[in-house]
């Protein structure tokens, strides 16, 4: 993994926004989650200078194919550039054409000093090229106007844009046509908010907006969460209410997991089990929808538990979880529980507008690979349901592979368990299939998500 040093820099290291976005791209590349890599490169950054590395790192991933498509054509080299150059190249474009507040001076200047540190001898070329964008911006260069021709699908043209790899965009559209397809690509090119899920000791949504220090509206499916009108400035653990445990940050599509635990207007489940718990999101929505459930997190992951572990008492629930940690797939685990949630590792296509570099690590073979492990999983689930109790698959995707066909899949293998009947009016609106939900951020304002319902028989 690339990270920047001393030595790499020529010099000590200093808390320079531009290096630590240049640090977060490259590991990125290599595989990393950016938001780590940036918490950890930009542990000495000053609140504006973290700002202004997390808009570069984020502007880059999200339009990385527009932002290439405008270099090639300022150089003669085109693909043949080295990798390390392309990259400043796209932070300093990126500023110039997607970052209002910074100058443009400061943005080439910046860019050519940080070539001189990391690329010593291609200085020249960034400076050129970066002037050169600087005297082209006001005739709108960023779009691919060369080729959009006749000759020219409508695929290429729609994955250089909205800066989607063709395979995914053409995939997309064979199942929702080009006009979908534009609406969603463009939508998950849109900052994400952090939206809350508040707690039932926060009290009444809208008194508890009152007090936030930007205006939120309550969110239109969830009933306990409340979406920042804009992208609220600051770190949500400074928002008031969070010290004291008052909410979480949770997606209102991963909310939507509480409407669908148990059947409308009864108690809910007294034990359930999340089985792919990861940090705890689903559970801790799950024990504040019901406040005399019990649960038990399991997960493969000893870091992912830890910060399980750290949430649960930060939220006062810790008491009311017992953490798991284990493989579903190898877990011996007794049919006794009201609720099995699964919420399987998927390709994350839902969640691109908060995690852009998912964009550029997923491949096409990724999407069957996954649906047959998620087949797997399900099955694991399954076999901790009791009787009469209920199955909640979901995943954080939008493919037909990971959503109905492994509904399809399960029921065909499982006699004994059904879709669920008795299911919430208020979220028919996102039915797609039996015991089947989904949710689209273009259409819905929230992540992609699927949900599949079901229950054992008696």
């Amino acid at each position: 993994m690339y990270e920047p040093t001393a030595k790499s820099q020529g010099g000590s290291l200093s808390p320079n926004p531009r290096r630590v976005a240049l640090g977060v791209l490259r590991a990125s590349a290599e595989g990393a989650r950016p938001e780590d890599v940036l918490g950890r490169l930009g542990v000495m950054l000053s609140r504006r200078d973290m700002a202004l590395a997390s808009a570069i790192v984020y502007a880059c991933l999200r339009h990385q194919s527009r932002l290439d498509f405008l270099i090639d054509g300022k150089l003669s080299s085109g693909s043949r550039t080295p990798k390390a150059v392309r990259v400043i190249l796209r932070m300093g474009l990126a500023q110039i054409l997607l970052l209002d507040r910074v100058g443009h001076h400061a943005a080439v200047n910046e860019t050519t000093a940080l070539g001189k540190s990391f690329t010593p001898g291609r200085e020249g070329l960034i400076n050129a090229v970066l002037r050169a964008f600087v005297r082209d911006k006001e005739s709108d260069p960023f779009w691919p106007r060369e080729r959009d021709g006749e000759d020219t699908p409508e695929i290429s043209r729609l994955a250089t844009f909205y800066s989607h790899p063709e395979w995914m965009v053409s995939k997309f559209a064979s199942e929702w046509g080009v006009r979908e397809t534009r609406a969603f690509l463009a939508a998950g090119n849109q900052p994400a908010p952090a939206t809350m899920r508040l707690n039932p000791a926060a009290g009444d949504r809208l008194e508890f907006a009152s007090r936030l220090p930007f205006p939120a509206t309550p969110t239109a499916w969830s009933p306990a969460g409340l979406r920042p009108d804009q992208v609220a400035s600051g770190r949500p653990d400074s928002w008031p209410g969070y010290r004291e445990g008052l909410f979480s940050i949770q997606d209102e599509a991963s909310q939507l997991v509480t409407l669908l635990a148990a059947p409308p207007g009864e108690p809910g489940p007294r034990r359930f089990l999340d089985c792919c718990a990861g940090v705890g999101g689903k559970s801790f929505a799950l024990l504040g929808a019901f406040p005399e459930a019990r649960a038990a997190a399991l997960d493969s992951s000893r870091l992912r538990l830890e910060e399980l572990y750290a949430e649960a008492r930060r939220l006062k629930v810790y008491d009311r979880v017992k953490i798991l940690q284990g493989d579903i797939l190898t877990a011996e685990l007794d049919p006794s529980w009201d609720l099995v949630v699964a919420d399987a590792p998927c390709t994350g296509l839902g969640v691109m507008r908060r995690r852009p570099d998912i964009k550029w690590k997923r491949r096409p073979e990724d999407v069957g690979k996954l649906a047959d492990f998620q087949r797997s999983i399900l099955e694991a689930a399954a076999g901790a349901v009791r009787p009469g109790g209920r199955l909640v698959y979901s995943v954080c995707t939008v493919t037909r592979e990971e959503g109905p066909d492994v509904c399809r899949a399960f029921l065909e293998s499982r006699q004994d368990f059904h879709p669920a009947r008795e299911l919430p009016a208020e979220l028919e609106p996102l039915r797609c299939g039996r015991g089947q939900y989904r949710t689209v951020t273009h259409r819905h304002n929230m992540d992609g998500f699927f949900y599949g319902v079901f229950e054992r028989d008696e």
